[in-house]
């Protein structure tokens, strides 16, 4: 595909368009924009155009004079422009093709491996602890939910925040990186529904439980073959056995792949199509009979492991709507899990894990990063010490303290409804175990935009079957005031539900948050 001296329309300026057009426009194209939810600030409109020359519209312009529409994946396709594109056979690419054909001319990325890492669970923690893997003998960009980091022998600093995962957002990731000074070894992105067919090595996690996208036209796995189906000569694939339509596709290519069992859908109905090459396989231990080995360093300024043991009050008038109350670490003695790793049936190292936050929902990143790390050249020594220092990434079931009442927190830009049953599960566990005396579910969506948001109706399925379970729920959003039950009620934010759960929790109480949110 040409990028030059072309007349490209990029098509949805919210989800990663603007940076998409930017680059076009830098690289001696004519483009447009077109601002198909009518979202974006109509100065940042007048911009865009003013220092970019790019035309921007918020109504649909005629298709007649571009050669190339850009679109994203998820977008209706009886949106007028891209329903008169496909009906005249315009040439139509996605934002993720796009932004694989812009980074393969970009003379800066010579000589650094690109990983890419999609899917519907597990990405950000996958990606998360396959940075700190690589990083105790790379130099490592980390991009995901969470932010824009340097890795570096086990620890990381904050380049930029407040990105998305949209396939246009690692042209500003990378962007960030040059203007910071820092050309790592291995770029690692988390890429929403799909690949942009530049990764030396793709990291498939799940492709299960599927949703609709494009006005529900479409499914998500089939855009997350992307990663396979648009894969370049030479690179490296890692799939979940799980994933049907992901195996047979890779079949059909000239890529080497490599499948790994995922231990977190092994009590569900998620078939496994193939032996895998790589299994986890974990054991419950007693922690006084059998202590989790101490690391012989721990570093300190890793924000996987710093995020665990914050220590903060809340200061409930301070609270504001953008943030959540800082918390503190919860870190309790008693039993926790060791793991056994395999190779082709052999087993090559096992680890213990420390307590404090609930591994059971990670195994699917313990399995795919350590898999991942190992064929690209890390050392099993080190990818055994960041699994036995691991603590847990912020929202994604730690165990923390909220003004003195245990806090489990699970609200993240990933979590799901199968998320939230298995965090209410693990929450009735830790209430036997510790004799609490109830628990206070905060469950919804912050935004209906994350990731298709939390779907009230699944919410209210929940609540029918297991709403009796807790002592009060508090519903996030507004999408689930259409949600019903005895006792609940409602929370325009997480900050407000958090508040509102301390009103009614004590010390003998569980806090479970279960919201859909950017963190």
């Amino acid at each position: 595909m040409g990028l030059l001296r072309k007349k490209f329309a990029v098509l949805d300026l919210t989800h990663g368009g603007i940076p998409i057009a930017k680059k076009l426009a830098a690289l001696g194209n004519e483009v447009s924009g077109v601002d198909v939810y009518g979202t974006v600030d109509p100065a940042l409109l007048g911009e865009l155009e003013e220092k970019y020359g790019i035309r921007c519209s918020k109504a649909p312009l005629p298709i007649s004079k571009f050669d190339f529409l850009v679109t994203p994946v998820h977008l209706d396709p009886a949106y007028p422009m891209l329903a008169k594109a496909r009906a005249e056979g315009k040439n139509i690419v996605s934002h993720h093709e796009i932004v694989g054909e812009i980074l393969k001319k970009d003379p800066w990325l010579s000589g650094t491996k690109i990983i890419e890492v999609t899917g519907v669970k597990a990405k950000t923690s996958t990606a998360s602890l396959l940075a700190d893997m690589l990083s105790r003998r790379f130099k490592v960009v980390l991009h995901t939910s969470r932010g824009l980091e340097v890795w570096d022998d086990g620890y990381s600093s904050l380049i930029h925040r407040g990105l998305s995962i949209t396939p246009g957002s690692i042209l500003t990731a990378v962007e960030k990186s040059l203007e910071a000074g820092i050309r790592p070894e291995f770029f690692i992105f988390e890429v929403s529904i799909g690949g942009t067919g530049n990764a030396d090595f793709g990291v498939l996690t799940t492709l299960s439980p599927d949703y609709g996208i494009a006005n529900n036209t479409a499914l998500a796995s089939d855009a997350k073959l992307q990663l396979i189906l648009n894969a370049k000569p030479g690179s490296t694939l890692l799939l979940n056995t799980g994933a049907e339509k992901a195996l047979e596709a890779a079949k059909g290519i000239r890529v080497e792949f490599f499948t790994f069992k995922d231990p977190f859908y092994a009590d569900s109905s998620v078939k496994v199509y193939e032996d895998p090459d790589f299994l986890l396989e974990t054991e419950f231990v007693s922690l006084k009979s059998s202590p989790v080995p101490e690391p012989a360093t721990l570093p300190q300024s890793s924000p996987i492991q710093a995020s665990a043991i914050q220590t903060s009050a809340v200061q409930t008038s301070a609270v504001q709507a953008s943030s959540t109350p800082l918390e503190q670490s919860n870190t309790p003695e008693g039993s926790g899990y060791a793991l056994h790793f395999f190779n082709r049936g052999t087993e090559i190292f096992s680890a213990s894990l420390r307590p404090g936050y609930n591994s059971s929902v990670y195994m699917t990143a313990f399995v795919a990063a350590s898999a991942a790390a190992l064929e690209l050249g890390v050392e099993i020594k080190d990818v055994v010490s960041v699994l036995e220092e691991f603590r847990g990434l912020s929202g994604r079931m730690q165990e923390k303290e909220l003004n003195g009442v245990a806090l489990i927190d699970n609200s993240n830009s990933g979590m799901d409804i199968l998320s939230a049953e298995k965090a209410l599960e693990y929450a009735l566990l830790k209430k036997n175990d510790e004799r609490k005396r109830s628990i206070v579910l905060v469950l919804g969506e912050e935004a209906s935009q994350v990731c298709e948001g939390l779907p009230p109706a699944p919410v209210q399925e929940f609540l029918d079957k297991f709403g009796a379970k807790c002592r009060h729920i508090i519903l996030v959003g507004e999408r689930m005031q259409a949600v019903t039950a005895k006792n609940a009620s409602y929370a325009g934010s997480l900050p407000e539900g958090l508040l509102k759960a301390l009103e009614l929790a004590g010390t003998e109480d569980i806090i479970l948050s279960s919201v859909k949110c950017f963190r």
